[in-house]
């Protein structure tokens, strides 16, 4: 357990009384179901102010901040041994989270990019994730081996890195979209209760821990892309329990600890561009096991300094002074006192400014585990704060952030607003200027890639920050795209490129105008929209829907058009297949699918002519008596250029059916759609009955002077063609004549 491992490490004489005091056994706890609502609390004055306790004294336990801004605690051990309950903190109250079905000394926790809280422990190899939604627990896999003080690191693709722990120098990774861990790249040397922290480029940072040997005295940097660590700069000061913390300019501060020579005040500065360590103000204090979550980490502000309290000297004196680092200076400066000294508590950034910092234990002049909580306000430039109204959680990733609200303009009305945003998991702050802005809109220049995580959003104006609002960034579905039927319109679209760890559960598809549209459950693609409008151009756009609600919309898709009658099937020549739209006659007009198809030229056709192109018939019923349809049948290559179109029907209305060549038939310039129309029983229906077209057509061809009549409509050169033959023929006649007399 982590308490004895430290008292073994400092050569302390109480492990015995440590153990005695810490009998592993555990009481069962209820759920109840909570709303989601945001911290809220009184006025509070700058520094420390005490509110609501935890229901059950705990340290060592996990802390997370959720995408509602409340924050659970997980886990922890207090005197009666292992804490099997977790609980949630919002609203200035502390509700229960049931028991996650895990136990153990120590305890990690991260909110992964679908809402849930990945939580394990060193006591088990199954790890749990907790449903702040549905206020459940269920499975997160199981990892390859127990670890005890490793490190836990949200990634940019979303995937958790676990380095390291007990005698391990393995690490695995999780997958939030499988629930499943999987081993990656073992670092050079085993380490625990190392530093570790996730840098600006996306490799993660590991500094020193300790392990049978002593102080662990090498860094190392994993690459996520090819899953290898590679050795950076060894700290200038070896150390374990310290705080690793990203400072706002992308480098890391190093600070406290246990060293071969006791607890330290020593910091240091990690420079990952330069690979090197540079020595900073120290602090005020010696600490060792300083606040924070999910292992000893500082906490980064909005101002950009970084708060550090808690923790012990090297006599187990719980410190209770805290104080801030600021990184421009290199200095340390004091931040208050809490009102109770204790350390290997949690410390999270809440979304209005406040540091909360749950639990931990003392252990001088005995073994004391806190329920007390309290928060730090953090002093803020004098003037106007300025308000940010709701955003929906899921922005689109890499484009402009908006905003609406009051006060972005401060006191004056002239001054200009920037926006913050900082990442919950490692503190990094990014800073935006608007590319437009009014005293009650911001809109930011595109945000650029950032690493998957939940992002504080403030808009900050002459130094003073709104609450932030919590954010998280995704790709949206891909831009669909739609097949168009009868009242409806088939919709297709690709899953978002990169999910961050948030995989959709399903799709909205909405369509413009109308409204209308479908759902899809994931990882199905498309759906059909119906109840459109024939004739009226749609576009659809798609929403994704993620576990932690709805994503960015879709870019629309270019305007389709439903059509009331649409046939596609093989080319009545027998090679690729034709399309065939058929418009007008009312909306109850229908093709009938039964004889609508390719068929073989009914007998009586020209001897002279071939259909090499065959002949396609349709037949429509329900049509308005006496109405006109529009054909337009495309064939899968261009036409001969002396195709002729021939029909089978009545030539005259009411007449028998023959073989006639049809007029008004139009071809497209690239030869390969025919458009015509035909009225219900006029010239060319094979079907007297009213409201009913049977209509065949057929693409033929005539050899030359095999004296059948052109068809108006043959592109120029046919026409040009066709009368130069008529001539030729006439000319011949009229020498036969001649030569008779």
């Amino acid at each position: 357990m982590k308490l004895i491992e430290r008292a073994a490490r400092t050569h302390t004489p109480a492990i015995k009384r440590l153990q005695a005091q810490i009998p592993q056994y555990f009481l069962p706890a209820s759920v109840s179901l909570i709303a989601a609502l945001w911290h809220a609390h009184a006025a509070a004055a700058v520094g420390w102010n005490v509110t609501a306790p935890m229901a059950t004294p705990r340290a060592q336990h996990a802390g997370a901040l959720m995408d509602d801004g409340s924050v659970g605690v997980f886990g922890g051990v207090n005197r009666d041994g292992f804490v099997v309950g977790s609980e949630r903190y919002f609203g200035g109250a502390w509700n229960s989270l049931g028991n996650p079905g895990i136990q153990g000394n120590v305890f990690e926790a991260v909110t992964l990019g679908t809402g849930h809280v990945l939580v394990r422990t060193d006591g088990s190899l199954n790890a749990r994730l907790y449903d702040p939604v549905a206020n459940t627990w269920s499975t997160g896999g199981a990892q390859a081996v127990t670890r005890s003080l490793p490190s836990v690191t949200l990634l940019d693709s979303g995937k958790v890195l676990v380095a390291g722990g007990s005698s391990h120098n393995s690490a695995e990774l999780y997958d939030p979209l499988t629930r499943t861990w999987t081993a990656t790249g073992s670092m050079s040397v085993v380490r625990r209760a190392h530093g570790a922290v996730l840098l600006r480029d996306g490799r993660v940072l590991v500094a020193s821990g300790f392990n049978s040997s002593g102080e662990v005295p090498e860094a190392e940097i994993y690459d996520p892309v090819t899953g290898t660590w590679t050795l950076a700069a060894s700290p200038l000061v070896p150390r374990h329990y310290a705080s690793l913390t990203l400072l706002p300019d992308g480098r890391a501060l190093l600070a406290g600890g246990f060293t071969g020579g006791g607890v330290t005040t020593h910091a240091e500065i990690y420079d990952p561009v330069a690979n090197t360590w540079t020595a900073t103000g120290a602090m005020q204090f010696p600490r060792n096991g300083a606040m924070g979550s999910p292992l000893a980490h500082a906490t980064v502000l909005a101002s950009g300094q970084v708060l550090i309290g808690g923790g012990s000297d090297g006599a187990r004196n719980a410190q209770p002074l805290a104080e801030l680092y600021d990184a421009a200076l290199g200095t340390w400066s004091p931040a208050g006192s809490m009102a109770v000294g204790r350390e290997n508590g949690t410390a999270n950034l809440l979304p209005d400014g406040d540091v909360l910092m749950a639990g931990g234990y003392s252990s001088n002049p005995s073994l004391t585990f806190y329920a007390s909580v309290e928060f730090y306000t953090l002093a803020v430039p004098a003037g106007p704060v300025p308000v940010v109204d709701a955003l929906p959680l899921l922005q689109r990733a890499g484009t402009a952030l908006a905003f609406t609200g009051t006060g972005f303009t401060g006191a004056t009305g002239t001054s200009t607003p920037q926006l913050q945003l900082q990442r919950a998991e490692n503190g990094a702050i990014s800073t935006f200027a608007p590319a437009s802005h009014t005293d009650t809109s911001f809109t930011s220049g595109a945000v650029g890639t950032l690493p998957a995580g939940l992002y504080m959003a403030r808009v900050l104006v002459d130094g003073v920050p709104s609450a932030a609002r919590l954010v998280r960034f995704t790709d949206s579905a891909g831009t669909p795209s739609g097949t168009a039927g009868n009242g409806q319109v088939a919709v297709s679209w690709a899953p978002p490129a990169n999910d961050r760890g948030n995989p959709p559960v399903g799709y909205t598809v909405t369509s413009s105008p109308a409204s209308a549209g479908c759902t899809a459950t994931a990882p199905a693609s498309s759906c059909t929209v119906t109840g459109l409008t024939n004739g009226t151009a749609y576009t659809f756009t798609v929403q994704a829907a993620h576990p932690n609600g709805p994503g960015p919309l879709s870019l629309a898709s270019t305007a389709v058009t439903p059509v009331a009658n649409q046939y596609t099937g093989p080319s009545p020549g027998g090679a690729g297949t034709i399309s065939v739209v058929v418009t007008g006659g009312g909306p109850a007009c229908t093709l009938v699918g039964a004889d609508t198809s390719a068929i073989a030229p009914p007998a009586g056709a020209p001897a002279q002519l071939v259909f090499p192109y065959g002949v396609f018939q349709f037949r429509a019923s329900g049509c308005v008596p006496g109405s006109t349809l529009q054909v337009a049948i495309t064939y899968p290559n261009p036409l001969a250029a002396n195709v002729q179109f021939w029909k089978y029907g009545p030539a005259v209305p009411a007449a028998a059916s023959t073989w006639f060549a049809y007029p008004g038939t139009t071809l497209s310039p690239d030869r390969r759609t025919v458009t015509y129309s035909i009225t219900d029983n006029g010239i060319g229906d094979s079907d007297s009955a009213n409201g009913v077209v049977l209509d065949p057509l057929g693409a033929a061809l005539a050899p030359l002077g095999a004296g059948v009549t052109s068809v108006p409509g043959l592109s120029p050169a046919g026409v040009a063609l066709a009368t130069l033959l008529i001539a030729m023929a006439m000319g011949w006649s009229g020498r036969a004549k001649r030569a008779k007399s």
